[in-house]
């Protein structure tokens, strides 16, 4: 089954897990028990899995705007100081 990478209400869903994490951090300026932060971060770890089963990988990568054209290539990068053969 294809996937649409549209999400609905894409600004919304990153206001609201960026809202989760913030409040999980800080603890809501240190008045949340320890168990509401716990259950705080559980949800904004939800958030991208749900996202991920319902709409794949390009769900995930549109919900935190990854591009998906990146790509980490496997290839060396030369050292400061490079052998010369001889």
């Amino acid at each position: 089954m294809a996937h649409s990478t549209e999400l609905p209400g894409l600004h919304r869903l990153r206001v609201v897990l960026l809202m989760f994490v913030l409040f999980a951090s800080t603890g809501a300026g240190g008045h949340v028990p320890a168990w509401a932060r716990l259950v705080l971060v559980a949800t904004a770890v939800a958030v991208p899995v749900a996202v991920a089963v319902q709409y794949g990988w390009p769900g995930v990568r549109a919900l935190l705007g990854i591009s998906s054209r990146l790509r980490l290539g496997g290839g060396s990068v030369p050292g400061a100081h490079p052998t010369q053969p001889e």
